[in-house]
């Protein structure tokens, strides 16, 4: 069971007291940039050495930014939820504006409160559970185009399959024509927001430079398809089951009003960015840890088959019965999570951890980071679904492991993203074996999500 680990535990590296005491922690840093290079160059390797050499609760500059860095359940817990309201969304998510306008992912205060309201019932159990035989029946079409001996990129494959089954979702229509070019633009802006902390992001958008411009012409491509697919709802004869139809039809009980044009946009593109996206790399993640340890992928191939039972796709409920496929998930989403920075700004001086954090100021938090700390994760670089086993994370303390982050601004799309991940995974796995063609150097690529830095190559064998 991991340990509890009282307030007074807090820690600060004793090799590093701050020089000002009424501040924690912290290395110097560049006039103007403070450390903003070195977080550029490494994010996770430098999140993880500020944890390593200053404990718990650190601080240092990126660009003109006075950034605390968190790394304790605790104080994770007072900004994501008890004292929540003392704080707004960082200045780092706010530049995703530029692309999901004011979408329930970066939009803030009344405005996000009211589209959650509109939001939420669309993500229901009962409506999530009418996607099932969609997810499986693409996942099954997606294996079958495969063959004994290929060698498969694994994330291109992921990327295609999680984007045809957001857009059936979202709009109850193939967009297999589009699906490539969807896909194509989504990577162009993510990779543009590579450059999320850099100071210069503003001002290479106004600029006319490669990276802007293609940008630019991504967002334009995307609005096309987005706004065809809302025309051609509006245009139909009857409304559908598929979300953008669920959120055409949400109405705000208190204001009695609906979404507009361009709430809708922001709202279906924030939803096929995240479905897409996220769920592809968890996916291509778990399936590169699962090939490394055949024990788990032997275990999880036989729950596979024995749920399906000869049927011959998965169904609705389906999931629910996975017990050890979401152990797996679990496993990948605390070594590699899509999300794995939250940032808030505060809008007040607040006390966390013994300091005060001054208005303006940003918390920063990382699940990476937090995930493999091994006061919490015994072996915590060791991919072992069986820790989840026994109630384990029930046992953890709130604030140690949030793959969906956590409070008022908890992923509203967790239950449609475990089934799909879920129905994937089983559904793959139950017909073949993967195996990572060898001398391949897999890494972790901080941008929007986590992603691979490059190919995860496998190789497919019938089972």
């Amino acid at each position: 069971m991991p340990p509890a680990i009282p307030w007074s535990a807090i820690s600060t590296s004793a090799r590093s007291l701050p020089a000002d005491p009424t501040r924690p922690p912290g290395p110097g840093g560049l006039p103007f940039l403070g450390q903003a290079r070195k977080f550029a160059r490494d994010p996770l390797g430098f999140l993880s050495g500020m944890a390593e050499r200053y404990g718990d609760i650190s601080n240092f500059r990126l660009g003109g930014v006075d950034v605390f860095f968190l790394r304790h359940p605790g104080l994770i817990r007072e900004v994501l939820i008890t004292q929540r309201t003392s704080f707004t969304m960082s200045p780092l998510r706010a530049k995703l504006n530029a692309v999901v306008g004011e979408g329930l992912f970066t939009s803030r205060g009344d405005l996000h409160a009211r589209q959650r309201r509109l939001i939420q019932p669309v993500f229901r159990k009962s409506r999530i559970e009418a996607y099932a035989g969609q997810m499986a029946e693409l996942s099954r079409r997606a294996r079958e185009q495969w063959r004994s001996g290929q060698v498969i990129d694994l994330t291109e494959e992921m990327m295609k399959l999680t984007m045809l089954i957001a857009a059936r979702a979202l709009f109850d229509h193939d967009i297999e024509k589009d699906s490539e070019r969807v896909s194509r633009n989504v990577a162009a802006v993510l990779e543009f927001f590579t450059r999320l902390s850099s100071p210069l992001l503003k001002l290479s958008l106004r600029l006319p430079l490669p990276s802007s411009l293609k940008f630019k012409q991504a967002v334009r491509d995307l609005d096309e398809v987005i706004y065809r697919m809302i025309e051609r709802r509006r245009g139909a004869e009857s409304s559908g089951s598929d979300l953008l139809s669920l959120l055409m039809q949400a109405k705000d009980d208190e204001t009695n009003v609906y979404m507009t044009h361009k709430q809708l946009r922001d709202e279906v593109l924030t939803l096929l960015i995240a479905g897409h996206e996220t769920t592809a790399n968890l996916l291509s993640w778990t399936l590169y840890l699962l090939a490394q340890k055949p024990d788990a992928d032997h275990r999880l191939h036989l729950e596979a088959r024995e749920i399906l039972s000869g049927r011959a796709g998965y169904a609705a409920g389906d999931s629910d019965r996975m017990a050890y496929g979401r152990m797996v998930i679990q496993e990948g989403l605390r070594l590699y999570p899509p999300g794995w920075f939250i940032g808030r700004a505060a809008m007040q001086d607040v006390r966390l951890g013994g300091y005060v954090v001054p208005k303006g100021a940003v918390v920063l938090m990382s699940q990476y980071v937090m995930h493999r700390d091994g006061r919490f994760f015994p072996s915590p670089e060791e991919f072992s679904p069986e820790r989840w086993e026994d109630d384990f994370q029930n046992r953890l303390p709130r604030g140690a492991y949030f793959p969906f982050s956590a409070g008022d601004r908890h992923c509203i799309g967790e239950g449609f993203a475990w089934q799909e991940a879920l129905l994937i995974l089983a559904t793959l796995v139950e017909r073949w074996k993967f195996e990572l063609v060898p001398d391949q150097h897999i890494r972790p690529r901080p941008s929007v999500t986590l992603r691979p830095d490059g190919p995860i190559k496998m190789v497919v064998r019938p089972r």
